[in-house]
């Protein structure tokens, strides 16, 4: 099964089960609300919760990728650990941009990575 299959049947189960959940008698001999209308609702609500849930993620990768790449290219002896600071989103890239080294950034005339100007060698590939 393919993964535009798989994604599909997944959102199928759960608009079922968002329409027989809210389909429910209440006792008053009236349901609460059609099957069609409230898996289209549940659809869409579960469309809203993916988006914000994927822009999380999304940013989260983000900010790790950036750290990781700016405390090499700071030559931080930490840069591997001190990545997972972007799992707390913004707050982990600011406690990051606080406590880094200062300095200027500039590329290496050797292999034209990022390096900062003060160190004596290249954190990519040794050279000076």
């Amino acid at each position: 099964m393919n993964k535009t299959t798989r994604v599909g049947l997944f959102v199928l189960l759960l608009m079922s089960c968002t329409s027989a959940v809210f389909a429910q008698n209440d006792g008053d001999g009236g349901a609460a609300c059609g099957a069609l209308g409230c898996g289209v609702f549940g659809l869409v609500y579960l469309l809203f919760i993916l988006a914000i849930l994927g822009g999380a993620v999304a940013l989260i990768v983000f900010v790790i990728k950036f750290i990781r790449r700016d405390a090499i290219s700071r030559g931080m002896p930490n840069a591997d650990s001190i990545k997972w600071l972007g799992l707390l989103g913004l707050l982990g890239l600011l406690i990051y941009l606080l406590q880094r080294p200062q300095g200027n950034v500039s590329p290496c005339p050797s292999c034209g990575k990022n390096r900062m100007q003060t160190l004596p060698n290249c954190p990519h590939c040794g050279n000076a």
